[in-house]
């Protein structure tokens, strides 16, 4: 069969990265719900299609700032850091926002995504630094 470069490999890998985050970044928000029973996912879910849209347009300020980042990490092992981070940020934030609590608690929708760019900036910089010191020990 074909063989691919390494270069080939990478950048395969590098695309593969960036379409794991957008899905994960989709999803996230209603996977976090889900522990806490049909309700909870409703709130999120039963807002018909212009409340899916306003969802993951607020949310993909956070994975759009992941997304971002696979541009200057080069390393999709070395996206870990950022990623866990800021998903898992995101998750927390997802799962704790009780919508039903009072009237204003949507606002929260508007703000999980901003917080979340807090841990993924910090995981930004911890995997940029793990992928140049990577770069420096000739590692793939």
């Amino acid at each position: 069969g074909p063989r691919f470069t390494l270069d080939q490999q990478r950048h395969t890998l590098v695309i593969a990265t960036r379409i794991l985050i957008v899905i994960v970044g989709i999803c996230l928000p209603y996977a976090a719900r889900l522990p806490r029973g049909a309700e909870w996912v409703g709130q999120y879910t039963g807002t018909g299609l212009n409340g899916f849209l306003m969802l993951e347009a607020f949310n993909a300020i956070a994975w759009g700032g992941l997304l971002g980042l696979t541009f200057l990490i080069r390393r999709p092992t070395a996206m870990l850091v950022p990623c866990l981070l800021g998903f898992g940020c995101l998750a927390w934030l997802h799962a704790t926002l009780d919508l039903a609590a009072d009237a204003q608690a949507g606002i929260g929708l508007v703000l999980i995504p901003i917080d979340a760019l807090v841990p993924i900036a910090i995981g930004g910089v911890i995997g940029l630094v793990l992928d140049r010191r990577l770069d420096g020990k000739g590692v793939a």
